[in-house]
């Protein structure tokens, strides 16, 4: 089972945006271990219900985001790339990179798929492609619709 770790508990307990009531680390560890068993059983359609009515739509730009430097990392994009192609500040793309350097980001891209993986990155670099190329930009069209 994924537990969450101390500095993951630091982090979410101390964000400026939820409440300010105390949660004992043992009931959010609890709690967290029921979401992830909740999520790991949802199929696919249920999975896209569940994201976007528990996330606002900038909590969602925000994971894909984040999601996507992870992967443009893994294929050897600089931060700078990175920042530029997915409209995240410098700074931003520098502190994921750092992290996905030290090696923050194993789990999650040990646990996606290689033929996920491949769309994806093949999704990013008609992403990257299509801010330039209007070849590109036709076969991202295409993806979307």
């Amino acid at each position: 089972a994924v537990q969450p770790t101390s500095a993951s508990l630091r982090y979410t307990l101390s964000m400026t945006n939820i409440s300010r009531g105390k949660v004992s680390s043992k009931d959010y560890a609890t709690a967290y271990r029921q979401l992830v068993k909740a999520i790991a059983k949802l199929q696919e359609g249920n999975a896209q219900l569940f994201i976007e009515d528990l996330l606002t739509e900038s909590e969602q730009i925000m994971l894909v985001k984040r999601f996507a430097a992870i992967f443009m990392f893994q294929d050897n994009h600089s931060p700078y790339r990175v920042s530029q192609t997915i409209n995240v500040s410098e700074s931003t793309a520098q502190r994921l990179f750092s992290q996905y350097n030290k090696g923050h980001f194993a789990n999650l891209l040990g646990c996606i798929h290689k033929k996920q993986k491949n769309e994806f990155i093949a999704f990013l670099s008609d992403f990257i492609a299509a801010k330039s190329d209007m070849r590109a930009r036709a076969r991202l069209l295409k993806r979307a619709l």
